[in-house]
């Protein structure tokens, strides 16, 4: 499976359809584990590896392994097990951004290091906060939060589609920050993510829970008037969920 695209399941078949706006998108991992060494990551519990800032690589390259396939994707999401823009993963993701734009295949990629120099990419950052205090706490080895909002906005200039994930977007008792400061700086994306806090109890209690819910709609009612696209996500604040159903997407 490593290097390779397939066909993500659960909430990672459910974020490529949102991101890609296609309803059956395919996924693929050019490594496994990020040095990014973010506390709040996910990946080491969903992909049970223990030693999570040591990345593994497939034994052949990616781009030999996906023409292998001999596929056409509706769309390809670029990664769910790595961040695409590591020095050591960087190479073999613009070559299969090379190779799926040449096919007029869509593609996405999610990354808190860089967005490529290729066109036609939906180029996404994942930005939950700009205190550089926060950066430093909980994303010790990724660029400034304010670094990748630069990258985003040149790309953007450049005519180029950009979306950003908020998510894992901290409630109050584990960081104290104004949403609405963030999504002002964020606000020329094309496309954007809200979701909570993961792994932590502070991020489950009544007061987190009345939190999510009041946030949910303050970011909802910031795209709405932007005209931009959004999806919230979790299923405590479901009701509030932005965008269209993964089943009506229509190739653009």
């Amino acid at each position: 499976m490593l290097g390779k695209t397939y066909f993500p399941q659960g909430k990672a078949r459910e974020t490529a359809q949102r991101v890609l706006e296609v309803g059956n998108p395919m996924a693929c991992n050019v490594g496994l584990g990020c040095s990014n060494d973010c506390g709040y990551c996910f990946g080491s519990r969903a992909f049970f590896k223990a030693n999570w800032t040591d990345v593994r690589r497939p034994k052949c390259n990616p781009l030999e392994l996906v023409k292998s396939q001999n596929l056409k994707p509706e769309g390809v999401f670029l990664c769910f097990g790595t961040d695409p823009f590591l020095k050591v993963n960087r190479e073999a993701t613009l070559g299969l951004l090379e190779y799926f734009r040449d096919r007029n295949i869509r593609t996405a990629t999610l990354s808190k290091v860089d967005v490529p120099d290729i066109g036609g990419n939906r180029n996404g950052m994942t930005i939950v906060s700009l205190d550089k205090k926060f950066n430093r706490t909980w994303e010790p080895r990724a660029p400034v939060s304010v670094e990748r909002v630069k990258k985003l906005e040149a790309k953007h200039r450049q005519g180029e589609y950009t979306w950003v994930s908020v998510e894992p977007f901290p409630p109050p008792a584990i960081w104290k920050q104004d949403l609405g400061e963030l999504l002002d700086a964020i606000g020329f994306v094309d496309f954007m993510i809200f979701g909570k806090w993961n792994y932590d109890r502070r991020a489950s209690t009544k007061e987190a829970r009345s939190f999510y819910r009041d946030k949910a709609v303050e970011f909802r009612e910031f795209c709405e008037a932007r005209k931009i696209r959004y999806w919230i996500k979790g299923s405590e604040i479901h009701s509030l969920r932005g965008g269209a159903s993964p089943r009506k997407f229509k190739r653009r």
